[in-house]
């Protein structure tokens, strides 16, 4: 008799200690009432978005049934405590307790350019509490993009194109992209140019070369693809009013003796990247209007002969991923000559204490390196190449004071050094900015790629 006293008592404090016994109805609460996902490429699929559902009780709630409202012909899909579905049922949930729903989504083709919105819903019933979460996405049709380009070709505004592999453009084709054409690109793919790419975008309708996560959180992040690449055969490229962000090299030029692949810049924006905007070897660089900014070492690199000419440019860098121990422009001999460079009305700075390296002598320095009319963060002193004879009216030891380059807006503040202190040649050249906003309507140009407006504030003061 005494043992089966002794296994009941135990029974019953086991029962009290156990979190799910005698399950009662109640409500739930959820981190969300919404699941919002960004813009999913058609027949692609989608990031992994989470739900938590909490019993905000001390006693444990019996869910008695969870679904998706669409049932088998919704375009999202569930996984409820890691069992995927459409549904489930009977579900204990101790008292402070919580369970992840995982959700995803795709979307079929819908025939049209403009994106389309899908929504569903996960609906909860526990006795008689009733509850839902609202789900939606935006569905875009995209031209996947699986074939080289052998021939002329121009991609257009609307309907984005997605690249997973490499695309070559072959020796004798020439791919133009329209104004507002977007191409996006997977993880690890790239782009190589045997022959032309003209990039012609617009200051209302830039072109942009991009990774295909378009969630918010992606839009700064380096690394994503590997970036453009143009062949020593490469000929006439242009980038205007077009970004390159997320890669690994933005944007690659390699020549060889006798074969000086070209590019042309205006308006365009390097950002983001894991290694540099722009990487030229024995190649011939042209940029007006530009920005190169974000990357992990050098932003922009020339090296091996061929030339680069920069206008109105703003190159800044700042690294928050790990140190960065190369200068925002490095220019070198490498197993080459020293390419000859022409900065004028142009920004380089960044949070190291010399952000301009060559890699010569003073003497071949002075006879290939000029800059004038700019601001450059650069150590004059400890500058075993500086002379004097390669700046003219630059300064050297200034904040550029943009208006806030933590969130990369890189136009000038009210009491920026930067103000009316360019060149007035260049200007007349080139008269409106990165934005095509007017350089010539106050006391003179601002350096950099960006004429500071009257009354421009912060973002978040507009």
């Amino acid at each position: 008799m005494r043992p089966l006293i002794l296994f009941l008592l135990i029974t019953a404090v086991c029962l009290g200690c156990d979190p799910l016994a005698s399950p009662v109805s109640g409500p739930l609460s959820f981190s969300s009432d919404t699941v919002t996902f960004d813009t999913v490429f058609t027949g692609v699929g989608s990031a992994t978005r989470e739900l938590r559902v909490i019993n905000p009780g001390d006693a444990p709630v019996l869910i008695d049934r969870i679904w998706l409202g669409g049932g088998e012909d919704s375009p999202f899909r569930l996984n409820i405590n890691g069992v995927p579905g459409t549904g489930a049922e009977d579900i204990v949930l101790a008292g402070n307790d919580s369970i992840f729903i995982f959700v995803e989504v795709t979307v079929d083709p819908t025939g049209v350019d403009a994106p389309l919105a899908v929504t569903d819903s996960v609906n909860f019933v526990s006795g008689g509490f009733t509850g839902r979460v609202i789900l939606e996405a935006w569905g875009q049709d995209i031209w996947l993009v699986n074939e080289d380009v052998q021939t002329d070709a121009v991609w257009i505004e609307g309907k984005p194109y997605v690249i997973s592999g490499s695309l070559f453009i072959d020796t004798l084709a020439n791919l133009t992209l329209n104004p507002g054409t977007r191409v996006y690109f997977h993880f690890g793919a790239a782009m190589t140019v045997a022959g032309s790419l003209r990039s012609a975008g617009t200051p209302e309708k830039r072109v942009l070369f991009a990774t295909d996560r378009l969630e918010d959180e992606y839009t700064n992040v380096p690394g994503r693809w590997k970036g453009i690449r143009f062949m020593d055969c490469s000929r006439n490229n242009h980038l205007f009013f077009t970004d390159v962000r997320n890669a690994e090299i933005a944007v690659a030029l390699t020549g060889r003796t006798g074969s000086v692949p070209d590019l042309s810049m205006n308006g365009t924006s390097l950002m983001h990247n894991t290694v540099a905007s722009l990487v030229a070897r024995h190649a011939t660089v042209s940029a007006v209007n530009s920005l190169f900014s974000h990357s992990g070492f050098s932003t922009v690199t020339l090296t091996e002969g061929g030339a680069g000419n920069f206008v109105f440019c703003t190159m800044e860098s700042r690294w928050e991923y790990s140190y960065r121990s190369q200068p925002v422009m490095f220019v070198g001999t490498g197993n080459g000559d020293m390419p000859d460079v022409t900065v004028l009305n142009s920004v380089i700075t960044g949070t190291l204490e010399n952000e301009l390296g060559i890699d010569a002598s003073a003497t071949a320095a002075s006879a290939h390196f000029r800059a004038d009319s700019s601001l450059i963060k650069v150590d004059t002193l400890g500058s075993s190449w500086y002379s004097g004879s390669l700046f003219r009216d630059v300064i050297t030891g200034l904040n550029p004071r943009f208006i806030d380059e933590s969130i990369y807006d890189f136009r000038p503040d009210s009491l920026s050094p930067l103000l009316d202190l360019a060149g007035r040649t260049e200007a007349v050249r080139w008269p409106g900015d990165i934005r095509n906003k007017p350089r010539l309507n106050d006391a003179g140009p601002d350096m950099g790629a960006y004429e500071r407006q009257p009354g421009e504030k912060r973002k978040e003061e507009r």
